[in-house]
């Protein structure tokens, strides 16, 4: 059995997958299986898909669009390896993520889920001067920085680990019954850190960027904005309930960019990676 089992969903994605696969077969750490799984796409995702002859692929597809909680239930059980390691099909893996994460997890076996820093950047073509402008300035070398301990407490501020950053220890899931819930369309990701942290699993991000996020303009956050609110809304009350908290004033979202958003030259002033 593989080591790893990464799990990439993915809908429509032609313009995003080619990349991301090959993000994923480039990895340092060889021992891995990788599940794509097509979730309904209409366009020709599929085709790039199945050009791959690499025997560490298994490719599974959806009858029609499921949606993600459902589809990552899927590609959770279809998972072989001990460690799961989530990709978005937008996005991009460096190099040696695997082979930290797993060494990351190796090492410390309460750990359940292990996430990292992530850089932001755009490949898109940009055919408008607002857009070319809109490219650069996300391309300038931003950086989003999570918190290296994750605690339920800063975790109802927001976010605390960047969903295509995590490795997650498939037992610990099995045990605790965590699940994708279907009935959040959006946020699932929020849900998902919100379950574990519930059940008194620890969750880690290591302080370093090994994972790229492309930023674009088909971004579910940008184009599902108020569904994600009111997800965001509901994640916030499951986790006040569980704190036993009646009234809790809103954490604006530009204190959280404000706290995490750092440019990657300033990091490396630091001594950051």
């Amino acid at each position: 059995m593989p080591k790893v089992s990464v799990l990439i969903p993915f809908y429509n994605s032609a313009a995003f997958l080619g990349p991301c696969i090959e993000s994923v077969l480039q990895q340092t750490y060889k021992d891995f299986e990788l599940i794509l799984l097509n979730d309904g796409s209409t366009d020709n995702s599929e085709q790039i898909a199945e050009a791959y002859d690499d025997p560490r692929i298994r490719y599974y597809a959806n009858e029609k669009n499921l949606g993600i909680p459902i589809s990552h239930n899927k590609l959770t059980d279809l998972a072989a390896g001990e460690y799961m390691a989530l990709v978005d099909s937008d996005n991009l893996c460096l190099p040696e993520r695997l082979e930290k994460q797993v060494a990351y997890l190796d090492n410390h076996p309460d750990v359940t889920i292990v996430g990292s820093w992530g850089k932001l950047f755009n490949a898109m073509p940009a055919n408008s001067l607002y857009a070319k402008l809109k490219k650069a300035f996300i391309n300038l070398g931003w950086v989003w920085c999570q918190p290296e301990n994750v605690t339920i407490e800063e975790t109802l501020r927001g976010n605390t680990c960047m969903h295509s950053s995590m490795m997650i220890r498939k037992s610990d899931f099995i045990k605790a019954d965590i699940r994708y819930n279907p009935s959040f369309a959006v946020a699932e990701d929020y849900d998902l850190l919100r379950q574990t942290l519930v059940a008194g699993l620890k969750i880690r991000n290591i302080q370093e960027v090994l994972f790229k996020y492309q930023l674009h303009g088909e971004n579910i956050s940008i184009t599902k904005k108020q569904l994600m609110k009111e997800a965001d809304a509901r994640v916030k009350e499951d986790i006040r309930r569980f704190l036993k908290i009646d009234n809790a004033r809103p954490y604006p979202y530009w204190l959280i960019i404000l706290r995490k958003l750092r440019p990657d030259v300033l990091l490396k002033l630091m001594g950051g990676k």
